[in-house]
């Protein structure tokens, strides 16, 4: 679960500061430092102002947390200890090791900062970035399923997800950009290609036809029409299933 610039000035740390307002754990990513000073700055009282610079810091740090060095996420290396001082430090992110590893911004507490401190497009970006995040961290259209995870097609989740991002894309252009984009193209991404189905054949072939119907223009449709053609014609050339 992986990840920037941004056309709206950087915030203004404080200018006297030469210990980071929340120290983070030896040896920590020095963009993880960077983070904390940033959302110790716009916690403190003054008018409301753009939050992307503070989410940006945010994808920088997790980018850093998980640098991937020998088959292994830089906050694997943690001891045990070290890994609890980083995750009680670490104000705004979820961690996790284990069968399940990431370092997510985590957007109830960006959603709550934007109701305190950001803008009316903050508020709406993070407000839809909770509603589309499973409790698991994951899209709301996708699950666990083994090592990995399946599409939950057929379930009336796929459509409302991409419609709820493209509204905020109209409302708010320019905003958020590349994480706008991102999401509109994993939906993209799943469902032109319908598979790692949770269910059954049929339920990818009602999602596939039923985005068509919502979305007649979108990018993705003529990748969409030639695999409805195929699951008709030869549904094993390229099954619905993972495995």
């Amino acid at each position: 679960m992986m990840m920037k610039t941004t056309r709206f000035a950087a915030l203004i740390l404080m200018a006297s500061a030469t210990v980071s307002a929340n120290p983070p754990p030896r040896d920590a990513p020095p963009s993880v430092a960077a983070y904390l000073d940033q959302v110790a700055a716009i916690e403190k009282p003054g008018p409301r102002t753009s939050l992307e610079p503070v989410y940006n810091a945010a994808l920088a740090a997790q980018n850093d947390l998980m640098t991937i060095t020998k088959d292994q996420a830089w906050i694997e290396y943690l001891s045990d200890a070290e890994f609890a001082d980083l995750r009680s430090r670490l104000k705004g992110f979820v961690l996790s090791r284990g069968l399940d590893i990431f370092a997510d911004p985590d957007p109830k507490f960006f959603r709550a900062l934007a109701e305190k401190r950001g803008e009316p497009a903050d508020l709406a970006f993070f407000t839809l970035m909770e509603k589309s995040i499973a409790p698991d961290y994951l899209p709301i259209y996708v699950k666990p399923q083994g090592r990995g995870v399946c599409v939950r097609y057929g379930e009336d989740l796929i459509a409302p997800y991409y419609a709820s991002w493209l509204e905020y894309q109209r409302q708010s252009p320019g905003r958020y950009k590349d994480k706008v984009t991102e999401s509109l193209a994993n939906v993209e991404d799943a469902i032109s290609l319908g598979t790692c189905a949770c269910g059954e054949i049929q339920s990818v072939q009602h999602e596939l036809s039923g985005f068509l119907n919502r979305f007649p223009t979108a990018p993705v449709n003529n990748k969409i029409r030639d695999r409805i053609e195929q699951l008709d014609k030869d549904p094993w050339k390229l099954p619905v299933r993972c495995t």
